[in-house]
């Protein structure tokens, strides 16, 4: 899982500088006025946290063989990532609305909540019709046993 999260943190660098890439080298207006929002005011802290966390900081934990052989600290990167990927879909969203910097709010909060809520709701529901390993299978005790 750990070689799975380093390729597409890769990716994703590779696509975010691709398209940066391919915008800044167009100089159209109507494409431009995206990152020029977002590379100003207030906005630009947010967008630099996002570069330097979305991929120096994580693909540097993920280049640690320890770090991706231990579960619990691979699901402490996991989370580390997807609050990375919040941070994204706000600098996305966010500066249409507000434009002129960031504005926090509680609203913020409590789409994050409603969102997270609707969404464990509904995978609780599904895992908890079917069972999480395979109890038939005859090589599950080796398997398991399994290191990597």
């Amino acid at each position: 899982m750990g070689k799975w999260m380093l390729a597409f943190c890769v990716f994703w660098a590779y696509i975010g500088f691709g398209q940066y890439m391919l915008i800044w080298y167009a100089d159209m207006p109507e494409e431009t006025e995206f990152f020029i929002t977002r590379n100003t005011e207030s906005w630009w802290a947010l967008s630099m946290l996002l570069v330097i966390g979305r991929f120096f900081i994580t693909f540097g934990i993920l280049l640690l063989r320890s770090i991706k052989k231990e579960p619990h600290r691979l699901c402490i990167v996991a989370g580390w990532i997807v609050c990375m990927q919040m941070l994204d879909m706000y600098i996305i969203i966010l500066p249409a609305l507000h434009g002129t910097g960031v504005h926090v709010s509680i609203w913020d909060l409590v789409s994050l909540i409603a969102i997270g809520a609707t969404l464990g709701f509904a995978y609780l529901r599904v895992v908890a019709r079917t069972s999480l390993f395979p109890v038939r299978d005859p090589r599950l005790i080796e398997s398991l046993k399994l290191t990597n």
